[in-house]
C-alpha cells in the first residue's frame, strides 16, 4: 500500500485555485487574448474573474480569450483536467472525488481501505462578457463537470446570466458565501458551510464601494423526512436569501451578514390538508487577509427548516421530521454550521490550506428522526498546493471525517489524496 501510495502522489494531478496561480514570480496575466486586442488582456482577466463564481473550487478563468472588435465582447472557452488517485481507510467513502462525512458506512470484513483513480472533477466552461466596461454589461457563465453519476456523464454545476446587478439561473444560492469556503482538493469541501445549487434569481446592489447588498429567491425546494400521517407534497412558495456585505483590502477581505426565509410544505394525511411552516436561517461569514501571504476564512450558519442548504445535509430528508405520535404534523429540524479555514502562501508557487467544519442537527422534542439519520459530523484537510506554471498544477491533501446519527452510532474515515491538473 505504501509503494502504491508513493506512485500515487508522484503521477497525479490538481486544480490550483486561480488566486495560487495568478501569484507566479513575474506577476505575469493568466489569461492570454489568441483572437484580438493581445492589450486587452487584463482587463479580460478582471472580466472573466468578476463574472464567474466565487468559490475557490469553481475554476471558471480560461486561459485563452477571444476579443471582438471595439473590445466590445469577450470569449473565453475553459476546460481543465483533473486526475486523482485517492487512498481511504477507515469506515467506506462512496464516492472517490466528494469528501462527505454524512456519507461514511462501515467498511465490511476486508475492505478496510481502498485506492481509486477518478478524472471526475475534470470539467469545462463558458465564460463570456459583451459590452464589458459599461452598465450595460451582460455576462453569461456556463460550467459542467464530469461527475454524473461516477459514470464520466455531464452534469451542469454553474449556468447563469447577468445584467445591471441580476443574475438568473442555476447556480449558488445567495444565501451561500463561496469566497468564505477555504480551498480543498475535495470536490465538496467544508461540511458545515451552505452551499447548495438550484436555479435562482437575485439581485445585488452596491451602496458604496465597500457596502453591497442582495436579494434574491431560490426555486421552492423540500427535503423532508415523511412519517405516518405524513407525506410530502410538490413546492409552491420559493425561499428568499438575502444578505449584507462590506469589504476592504480591495476585495480581499470581507465580512457578510446572511439571511434566509424558507416555507417549506407537506401533507398531513390525519387532517387531509397540508402545512407550510416557514424555516429561517441565519449566517456570518467572511475572509480576513491578515497578513500579505495569510488568508484567514470563517463561516457561523444557523437556522430551523434549513438543514439542505448546508452541504453534509444535502438529500438526507433533514429540513423536517414528523411527530413521534402519528399525529400527522412534522417539525422543522434545528441545524448549526461551523467553518474556520486559513491559506498561508509560503512562496509565489507554493501554498498550503487548512480547514475545519462542523455541523449539528437537533432533533424537537416529539419528533422522531430515523436512528441512523445524520446527527452530527467533523470535517478536517490540510493540502499543500504548487503552481508549476499558469497551465500545470499539482498538490496533495489530507482529510479526515467524523459521523454520528441519532441512535450514537460512530464512524471515521481517512483520506489521502493527490492530483495533477492541466487548465485551458
Amino acid at each position: 500500500m505504501k509503494k502504491s501510495l508513493l506512485i500515487t502522489l508522484a503521477g497525479s494531478f490538481i486544480a490550483v485555485p486561480s488566486v495560487m496561480v495568478a501569484q507566479t514570480p513575474d506577476d505575469e496575466t493568466i489569461v492570454s487574448v489568441i483572437v484580438g486586442d493581445e492589450n486587452s488582456a487584463v482587463d479580460v482577466q478582471e472580466e472573466f474573474i468578476d463574472n464567474a463564481p466565487k468559490r475557490k473550487n469553481d475554476n471558471g478563468l480560461p486561459r485563452f480569450a477571444i476579443v471582438g472588435k471595439d473590445n466590445k465582447f469577450y470569449l473565453g472557452l475553459g476546460a481543465s483536467f483533473l486526475g486523482e488517485g485517492v487512498v481511504d481507510f477507515g469506515g467506506d467513502m462512496p464516492s472517490p472525488y466528494a469528501f462527505v462525512p454524512s456519507s461514511i458506512t462501515p467498511a465490511t470484513p476486508g475492505n478496510g481501505a481502498s485506492l481509486r483513480f477518478t478524472a471526475l472533477t475534470s470539467s469545462f466552461y463558458i465564460n463570456a462578457v459583451a459590452l464589458p466596461g459599461t452598465k450595460d454589461k451582460v455576462g453569461l457563465f456556463f460550467k459542467a463537470e464530469i461527475n454524473d453519476g461516477n459514470d464520466y456523464g455531464f452534469d451542469v454545476s454553474h449556468f447563469y446570466v447577468t445584467y445591471r446587478g441580476f443574475q438568473v439561473g442555476y447556480t449558488s444560492s445567495l444565501f451561500a458565501d463561496g469566497a468564505a469556503m477555504p480551498y480543498t482538493i475535495d470536490d465538496q469541501g467544508p461540511n458545515g458551510s451552505a452551499n447548495i445549487s438550484l436555479f435562482t434569481a437575485g439581485y445585488t446592489h452596491e451602496f458604496t464601494p465597500s457596502f453591497t447588498g442582495a436579494i434574491g429567491i431560490d426555486a421552492p425546494t423540500a427535503d423532508i423526512t415523511a412519517g405516518d400521517g405524513t407525506a410530502t407534497v410538490n413546492q409552491r412558495i420559493p425561499a428568499i436569501p438575502l444578505y449584507l456585505q462590506y469589504g476592504w483590502d480591495g476585495g480581499d477581505s470581507h465580512i457578510r451578514l446572511s439571511g434566509l426565509v424558507r416555507p417549506i410544505q407537506y401533507r398531513d394525511l390525519v387532517a387531509g390538508k397540508n402545512h407550510t411552516p416557514v424555516g429561517w436561517g441565519v449566517q456570518l461569514s467572511g475572509l480576513a487577509k491578515v497578513l500579505p501571504a495569510l488568508t484567514l476564512y470563517y463561516d457561523a450558519t444557523y437556522g430551523q427548516g434549513i438543514s439542505n442548504y448546508l452541504q453534509d445535509n444535502t438529500g438526507l430528508g433533514l429540513d423536517a421530521v414528523p411527530e413521534a405520535d402519528h399525529s400527522g404534523k412534522c417539525r422543522l429540524m434545528n441545524s448549526m454550521g461551523l467553518t474556520a479555514g486559513m491559506t498561508i502562501n509560503l512562496t509565489s508557487r507554493l501554498s498550503f490550506n487548512a480547514v475545519y467544519s462542523h455541523v449539528t442537527n437537533w432533533a424537537p422534542s416529539g419528533t422522531a428522526p430515523g436512528e441512523e439519520q445524520y446527527r452530527y459530523g467533523d470535517y478536517a484537510a490540510a493540502n499543500l498546493i504548487y503552481a508549476v506554471n499558469k497551465i500545470i498544477g499539482v498538490g496533495v491533501e489530507y482529510d479526515y471525517g467524523h459521523r454520528k446519527s441519532f441512535d450514537d452510532a460512530s464512524l471515521h474515515s481517512n483520506r489521502l489524496q493527490a492530483q495533477l491538473s492541466v487548465t485551458f
